[in-house]
Order: structure tokens, then sequence, then C-alpha cells
């Protein structure tokens, strides 16, 4: 195996090679820049899920305890409506 990537070494001139290690080294720097914009995004949606489920989780709590509010005024409305003088229910 390793006569094999010899042999493939000689082939190349020196040249050849500048050239590969430079096209290398420009392919690198350009994913490099991708993964930092990548990450920016990422970071950015991360971020902005967080903040739709804080959100969400506050809209949640606030229909329950309007639900609570809701229930506890048709009781009192019930027991206004069922004691009432006017209406001899009681």
């Amino acid at each position: 195996m390793f006569n094999l990537f010899k042999n493939l070494f000689k082939m190349s001139t020196k040249q050849e090679l500048e050239q590969q290690l430079a096209d290398a080294i420009a392919v690198a720097q350009r994913l490099n820049e991708e993964n930092k914009t990548l990450k920016s995004t990422n970071d950015s949606l991360t971020a902005e899920n967080t903040s739709l489920k804080n959100d969400f989780a506050s809209a949640v709590n606030r229909v329950r305890y309007l639900d609570g509010q809701v229930k506890m005024l048709e009781s009192q409305k019930q027991s206004s409506t069922k004691f009432s003088d006017s209406d001899k229910n009681y």
C-alpha cells in the first residue's frame, strides 16, 4: 500500500502538488466560512425557537388562568341566579 502511494507521489510534479494543495486549502477555507455562517444561522434559529417556546408557554398559562376566571364567574352567576329574591328560586 505504501508503495502505491509512493509511486503516485512520484508521478505528480511539484507544480501539480502545489496546485492540489492550493485547491485543498481554498476548499477548506470556503468550508470554514460556510460552517461559520451555518453556525450563526443555527444559533439565531435556536434563540428564536426558545423565544417562541416561551411565548407559547406564556399563552397557555394565560388561557388556563382565563378559563379559571370564566368558570369562577359562571359559578358566581349561577349562584346569584339560583338564590335571587326576585325569582324566588331558593
